[in-house]
Formats: C-alpha cells, sequence, structure tokens
C-alpha cells in the first residue's frame, strides 16, 4: 500500500471502503498554514454555483463549513402574515406556509436578530425597521383583470363555461418601507423576492386576498426557510492510479468502465493512462471485469482534499462566495468566543451543578419542559450568531486530569472540529463528544489528559 498512495486514503472495494492510515502529526497552527490552501475551480459574479477545493484540510472542517451554510448563515424569510382577507380555495394556514419559504433577495447585514416576537397588530407603528421587513399583498380577480388564464375545454365548441383564474406571484408582494429602510433600499433596489414568477395561489372569479407579510432575519437551525444555500456539499478528490500497462482492447473497456474524461487512450501507442481523476464518481465499474481486478489499477479518495460546491438561491444580490465567506466568518466567531471564555480568570476552579435553581415540590403538577428549563442555570450564556450559548464545567476529577464540558446552543459542527484538534495532542489520551438528544441544543465534551487539564 505504502507504494500506491503516501498519506491517509480511502480504497473502494467490491463491497465496502477500506481506510488506509497515514501519518497523523501533531496538530500545528503554523503548519496548517503553510500546507493548507484552497483552490477556485468554477465562479463567475453573475453564477448561482461556485466550485473550490480544500486542500491539506481534515473532513471534519469541511463538514464544519458545510454545516454553517446550510444551517448558521443569516438570511430573512417572512415569519408572520396577517391575513385580513382570503376568499380562495387555498386555506390561510396553507398560504402562510408557502409565504414564508418565498426566498428573498435582501442582504441581512441591514437588519438585527429579532429580540422580540412580533407584534399581535399589523400597525406600521409596532415594527422595527431595524428587525422587520414589511411587505403587503393585494390581489383580487374581477371582470376588469387583466392578467386572468382562461381554461379552455376539450373541443372548440364545447358549450361549457369556460373556467378562469388569475395567478398570485410572488411579484404581487409589494414592499412597504419603515422609518430609515430608504437609506439601504430604494425604489431602484428594493427588497424583492429572488424571482418574480414564484406561484403562491390562484384566484377564482370574485376571489380576493389582503395580506400584511413580515419578515425577519433568522438562520437555518431554527427553520429550513432561512438557509440561503440551494446546495451545499463536498466529497473527497478521486485518486486513480494505473499499476501495471494497460493497452489495446483493455484500454478501450478500462476507459467505457469510468465516466467520461477520467480515462484516455494515448492515440500512439494505444495506452491507457489517467486524464482526469477528478471526474470520477465512484461507481466502480471496472470491477465487474476480472482482468482489472487484484493489482491492476488502484481506485480511492484522498481524504485531505476536498471538492466543494456550493449554490446559492440568490445570486444577484448574495453570490455563493459571499456565503462562504460569511460562514468562515460564523466559524471564527464561534472559536474567537469560546476562547475567550476559557481565558477568563476562574475558569475550570469549579463545577457547575446542574440542580434546581428553586425547589421543586413532588407533586408539582408543571410540565416536564418547566422543570427541565430549570435545571441549568443561565448566568453564564451569552448571545452568538443570534442564538443563545454557553460553556459550562460540569464535572471535573480531584486530580484535573479529566473533565466534562458543556457547550450550550451548539452542535456536531463544533464538536467534530474541535475533537479532531485536541486528539492530535500528545498529552491527550481520550476525547470524545456526544449529543444527549437530537433535540437538546448541546453537546456534551470529555478530555482525558496524560496530566493535568488546567
Amino acid at each position: 500500500m505504502e507504494s500506491r498512495v503516501k498519506k491517509t486514503c480511502y480504497e473502494l472495494k467490491d463491497h465496502g471502503v477500506l481506510h488506509h492510515h497515514g501519518a497523523e502529526d501533531r496538530w500545528s497552527l503554523s503548519v496548517f498554514k503553510k500546507k493548507f490552501h484552497v483552490e477556485i475551480i468554477r465562479h463567475g459574479e453573475e453564477s448561482d454555483t461556485m466550485e473550490f477545493d480544500m486542500i491539506n484540510l481534515d473532513c471534519s472542517f469541511a463538514n464544519a463549513v458545510r454545516r454553517i451554510l446550510v444551517s448558521e448563515v443569516p438570511s430573512l424569510a417572512i415569519e408572520r402574515v396577517y391575513v385580513s382577507q382570503n376568499t380562495s380555495i387555498m386555506p390561510d394556514e396553507v398560504m402562510c406556509h408557502r409565504l414564508g419559504l418565498i426566498p428573498l433577495a435582501v442582504d441581512p447585514k441591514y437588519f438585527l436578530f429579532p429580540t422580540r416576537k412580533p407584534p399581535a397588530s399589523d400597525d406600521l407603528s409596532g415594527f422595527d425597521p431595524k428587525e422587520h421587513l414589511v411587505y403587503d399583498m393585494r390581489v383580487g380577480f374581477t371582470h376588469s383583470s387583466k392578467d386572468s388564464h382562461n381554461k379552455p375545454g376539450k373541443d372548440k365548441d364545447d358549450t361549457l363555461p369556460v373556467a378562469q383564474y388569475l395567478p398570485v406571484y410572488s411579484s404581487d408582494l409589494k414592499w412597504i418601507p419603515l422609518t430609515g429602510q430608504e437609506d439601504h433600499f430604494n425604489i431602484n433596489n428594493p427588497p424583492i423576492p429572488v424571482s418574480s414568477t414564484i406561484l403562491i395561489n390562484k384566484l377564482a372569479l370574485g376571489d380576493e386576498i389582503e395580506a400584511r407579510c413580515v419578515a425577519v432575519k433568522g438562520i437555518g437551525r431554527d427553520h429550513a426557510k432561512f438557509s440561503p444555500v440551494a446546495a451545499a456539499y463536498y466529497k473527497f478528490h478521486p485518486i486513480i492510479k494505473l499499476l501495471r500497462t494497460i493497452e489495446g482492447e483493455q484500454a478501450v473497456k478500462l476507459q467505457k468502465s469510468f465516466a467520461s474524461g477520467v480515462i484516455g487512450i494515448n492515440s500512439k501507442t494505444g495506452q491507457a493512462f489517467v486524464d482526469n481523476a477528478r471526474l470520477d464518481n465512484g461507481s466502480r465499474e471496472h470491477m465487474r471485469h476480472p482482468e482489472f481486478r487484484d493489482d491492476v489499477i488502484f481506485v480511492g479518495m484522498d481524504s485531505s482534499h476536498c471538492i466543494f460546491t456550493v449554490e446559492t438561491i440568490a445570486p444577484g444580490s448574495r453570490p455563493p462566495s459571499s456565503l462562504v465567506r460569511c460562514a468562515l466568518g460564523v466559524m471564527i466567531s464561534k472559536c474567537s468566543h469560546y476562547m475567550a471564555v476559557t481565558e477568563t480568570p476562574g475558569f475550570g476552579d469549579h463545577v457547575e451543578e446542574c440542580k434546581p435553581l428553586i425547589d421543586i415540590p413532588k407533586d408539582n403538577t408543571e410540565s416536564h419542559t418547566t422543570e427541565k428549563n430549570l435545571l441549568f442555570p443561565k448566568g453564564n450564556r451569552s448571545h452568538l450568531n443570534g442564538r443563545e450559548v454557553g460553556l459550562e464545567v460540569v464535572h471535573i476529577t480531584h486530580d484535573k486530569s479529566r473533565a466534562t464540558f458543556t457547550f450550550f446552543g451548539e452542535d456536531h459542527t463544533l464538536g467534530l472540529a474541535l475533537r479532531y484538534c485536541i486528539l492530535r495532542d500528545e498529552s491527550v489520551s481520550f476525547c470524545g463528544y456526544c449529543v444527549p438528544h437530537p433535540l437538546e441544543d448541546m453537546i456534551n465534551f470529555d478530555i482525558q489528559m496524560k496530566s493535568k487539564l488546567f
């Protein structure tokens, strides 16, 4: 194996994947800065897709960027709809759900995360221009409507009445500027939906809709409608090596066993060669042929070379490059925040006991949720990227060689990358984390040292 590849990789076999371990050095920031680099493969100013390579990077970091892009990069979406009139066949709750899923071409940097629930009334005086974006939708289908559609019968001479309907599109959402919002938006550049032809509803003759919609800033962890990407994914760069000369009919057969462009054939010698391994889709089709098994060809994946693809929902206002920069900014803010917490004088000197803040009677009839919220004091909590977060020491041994930390408001995004870095330290004998429950927004992080932790 050492003669085939010199670093950690995965090898594709008939019925599984083999992991070949390479040398794992201690984590060093200086070494990381020297080795890590990014290559932009495909990107355009007006394109909705960006492809780039992250080289000499563990997949835990690439996965953290992917998770942040999907669930922690903020955007705006309609959160509250005040329906005054809706006589269409579509129920109010269904129409409101469709309105919430309409992507808005709005840069969230001009807005703050909401600090309170939207007001009960739709009066404009109750909205905050730094937190709310207001749209009005007033559509009615009368005989004078110009954009109505006819639905003809089967035959031209059909005497049945012709069905008419008026489509309601996202272009019917009209922005209502609040005080001060004209400084960021204007008539020539209003905060409008990504597309003006998103179908919301269809009105029959005599139907009308009157509603006021309020958009707020949020992240995908709260609701999928806030996710700014249509797709964000990565794959490992393929490794293909021909271990012996393949020519003639076998070369043609090998070429057909891979995706187009992966294997080339020399026009003079007729020998097969690896043209572009990047195009391989991991089909393992070549393994169907006995002559290509064993030590003829090596097919694997480089786990330190990630091919990343990001597709934005609003290429005009939020190109994919800006979303990637925002995701990296979120990751940096996480690291900076928790570094500041751990460097606070006295951190780790005492354990936060998970006991009720008040005495709960045995015959208490309150809900389990209320009791659970009393178990975790919120004195050490703060807000980061619109969410409540915190870091506490919940267990530590007497010799301070082992400790358990609880990260509130975090999940695998931080846990996996942090575990990777800590395990590269030679003074660490064990490091792991777990999510206590899928509905619990927290992780328990455990570290065992060979010497004292603090």
